[in-house]
């Protein structure tokens, strides 16, 4: 990706998927009672804030490359 334009097109797309995955984002099991149920939704929500992470890294260094930070 060498262009600004195309540069801000995938800065678009980030925004866009970052914004879709935290509404995806399931909320802390409210049943402790659960624990399997529980587990499975804590390792649903790390593997989403992971996949939200590397997202807005990327957003941040092409940011920095556009001189946006």
């Amino acid at each position: 990706m060498s262009t600004e334009d195309e540069k801000r097109a995938r800065i678009r797309d980030l925004d866009a998927n970052i914004s879709r995955l935290r509404a995806e984002l399931p909320a802390p099991s409210a049943d402790a009672t659960d624990f399997v149920d529980a587990g499975q939704n804590l390792a649903a929500r790390e593997e989403l804030a992971g996949q939200i992470e590397a997202l807005e890294n990327e957003r941040h260094r092409l940011r920095e490359e556009l001189g946006m930070a």
